[in-house]
């Protein structure tokens, strides 16, 4: 892979997405490319995020990154980059590596990550009740 130019990850503190992808680098090897920027929900660094997006017309999601030029000369806008699983599998493609084959990744995924989901669901689905 290629080391991109001023890449930079926004991870959420509390996120099980954004455990997710720091999770994949530091088991693929590639933790040490990247700038990260840790924030608290709500906190100053979270609201400018959040403005930044809504106002290149994204929704708010997290992790999100910022490849810097590099990004802008593939998708030809410069927003930030959503989505775990497709970071995950850009960086993955990129670097030759399996994300399937990873066993911590597949230990938080199968595991504390699914419980997450059912948790958050279920919350949702109280709510809404």
């Amino acid at each position: 892979m290629s080391e991109p130019s001023h890449a930079t990850l926004y991870l959420k503190r509390s996120c099980p997405h954004c455990l997710k992808l720091r999770i994949f680098l530091t088991e693929a090897g590639l933790a040490d490319r990247f700038t990260y920027v840790v924030f608290d929900d709500g906190d100053e660094t979270h609201k400018a995020l959040r403005a930044r997006m809504a106002a290149e017309g994204q929704e708010p999601s997290f992790p999100a990154a910022d490849f810097g030029a590099d990004l802008a000369a593939d998708l030809g806008d410069g927003r930030l980059t959503t989505g775990t699983d497709g970071l995950i599998a850009r960086l993955a493609q990129e670097a030759g590596v399996d994300p399937a084959a990873m066993p911590l990744l597949g230990y938080y995924t199968g595991g504390v990550f699914q419980r997450y989901g059912e948790m958050f669901r279920e919350l949702k689905a109280l709510k809404a009740g």
